[in-house]
């Protein structure tokens, strides 16, 4: 699976050089009167009103700044939307498209906007009175900015009615949380990895023929688990990163979804067709690489091997990981996706602990490989069965939560 290696490759690296706030925007003058419009593409109403804020930008030129947001095409211009629907107490049934702010009211609707705009405008230009929110500063420190989860809009869906003010707004697809039990149950899919559960295998029994004693492999074990560990969790950060920077999380969902999803097929046929050719799993060429430092057998060999590892087992697990990365970059409070992203990373290497802990206290590690090595094929069906699941889920999720009226 080169381009999942690929992929985490270039996002890992590319992480490393994203600087830690969003591009600042030109500051406006300062004479000027802000007035902020919010629309849609899809709106009706926002194309009869379109000739009036047209005329409007022309006639108040020079002495006005007009800004416009499309609320559906990012998600940074959605929540710019729901914070001023928050600050100016704008009620559930207007709370939609279009609506124009200026000073400290608001205008909803087309003839709200043609009845009420010019004489606001007219008074604010007297009286310099300021907008309740600011609109550069919030875009200018996204995505580290409070989200507002908005659950308005009038409850009419996306659809406006024939004698309908507004076009609702609300949440989408991609603002749906992960829960922690999704969290902990992918987690401990991934987890049961023939390839990671291999490379320990190895690294025990090296150990057992320098014989080793139960504390020092205990030790040795514990830091290259935890080498997995870190590695793993950082790469996951970095990535959530720059998806959240980019505002792409849907679209790199979408490329999760459908890598998992022919990862998914791929488990299947490896695991109905052991004797083929296996793609899903560590390549031959990068074993010696890793062998050479888990043979030295100290702590820094293994630190490095760990690191090692975890880069060439992306096409064992980077698919799965991938895509919780994406859902995890949608989350409404990016400090619960941290946290998310711990625990995953906590659940996805604690069977190597198992493992580790199991062989130290006297298991013959040659019978427990024999076990891997009989369970392989099988865990790769079951794999595939549930990676097809998570594919289909992350590619018709909208779907999916509509039908369950969530």
């Amino acid at each position: 699976m080169r381009i999942t290696s690929l992929l985490f490759a270039f996002l890992t690296v590319f992480s490393l050089f994203i600087g830690n706030g969003a591009s600042a925007q030109q500051t406006p003058e300062a004479q000027k009167t802000r007035v902020v419009y919010f629309y849609s593409v899809d709106c009706p109403k926002c194309q009869i009103i379109k000739p009036f804020l047209e005329q409007v930008k022309k006639d108040y030129a020079g002495r006005i700044e007009f800004l416009e947001h499309d609320v559906k095409e990012k998600e940074e211009c959605r929540q710019l939307f729901y914070n001023f629907i928050q600050k100016y107490n704008v009620p559930d049934k207007e709370a939609g498209t279009p609506i124009v702010f200026v000073g400290n009211k608001y205008f909803a609707g087309p003839s709200d906007i043609e009845n009420g705009l010019n004489n606001k405008l007219e008074e604010v230009l007297n009286s310099k009175e300021d907008l309740l929110f600011d609109c550069h500063e919030f875009l200018d420190k996204w995505p580290n900015v409070q989200k507002i989860d908005f659950l308005g809009g009038g409850g009419g869906g996306e659809v406006c009615g024939i004698d309908s003010e507004f076009c609702p707004i609300q949440n989408n697809g991609a603002q749906k949380k992960v829960s922690l039990a999704m969290i902990v149950t992918t987690a401990a899919i991934d987890s049961i990895n023939p390839c990671a559960i291999a490379v320990l295998i190895f690294l025990i029994t090296i150990l057992v023929s320098l014989k080793a004693t139960k504390k020092r492999m205990v030790v040795i074990g514990l830091f290259y688990i935890g080498a997995v560990f870190v590695t793993y969790y950082l790469a996951g950060l970095g990535i959530m990163r720059i998806i959240t920077q980019f505002s792409i999380a849907k679209e790199i969902g979408t490329i999760a979804g459908l890598i998992v999803l022919f990862a998914g097929f791929l488990e299947i046929k490896e695991g109905l067709f052991p004797a083929g050719k296996q793609l899903l799993r560590i390549p031959e060429n990068t074993k010696p690489i890793f062998s050479k430092f888990l043979k030295k057998g100290t702590i820094p060999s293994v630190i490095i091997a760990g690191i090692l590892v975890s880069a060439f087992e992306l096409p064992c697990t980077g698919q799965v990981y991938l895509a919780i990365l994406s859902m995890l970059s949608g989350e409404e409070l990016q400090a619960q996706g941290y946290f998310y992203l711990f625990i995953y990373n906590l659940i996805f290497v604690l069977p190597l602990l198992v493992i580790l802990l199991i062989a130290a206290w006297g298991f013959d590690i040659k019978k427990m490989d024999s076990m891997r090595k009989n369970t392989r094929m099988h865990i790769k069906l079951a794999m595939g069965i549930i990676m097809i699941v998570l594919g289909l889920f992350l590619l018709f999720q909208d779907k999916f939560y509509s039908m369950l009226g969530i």
